[in-house]
């Protein structure tokens, strides 16, 4: 199953469909990342998460985590928040662990749908 960031839908989602595993959509990873510092002051560091988020190649993983989480001009409270809200559940969105997994193939979603909306219509953009 795939989901926003919800942890209600990934609860209920686990309680009804015991034998499921619950993914994060990318999308609405990046979406909550980039809501915790400003990422036009800090583009360099947006580029570097967004790379970190969306790659499939566990050691450049491992190495833009160690360069995300070393920059010192990086906001501290940043980091923070990623060491203890994302790295805890990296199961659940890193795409390293999601070889052979994509959205695109099951269409039956409606974050397609709601990320076109957003993109087009309400002017936000992730990538």
């Amino acid at each position: 199953m795939y989901h926003g960031s919800s942890s209600a839908a990934c609860s209920g989602g686990n309680t009804i469909y015991l034998q499921s595993t619950v993914n994060l959509c990318t999308w609405h990873v990046l979406r909550a990342m980039r809501s915790h510092f400003n990422t036009n002051k800090y583009l360099v560091l947006w580029n570097k998460v967004k790379l970190w988020v969306k790659t499939t190649d566990q050691i450049e993983f491992a190495m833009l985590w160690v360069k995300i989480s070393n920059d010192p001009s990086a906001p501290q409270s940043f980091i923070a928040y990623l060491k203890s809200q994302w790295l805890p559940i990296t199961p659940k969105w890193s795409r390293v662990l999601r070889k052979g997994q994509s959205i695109y193939e099951e269409g039956d979603t409606n974050m397609l749908i709601e990320a076109y909306v957003s993109t087009h219509f309400l002017g936000d953009k992730i990538s």
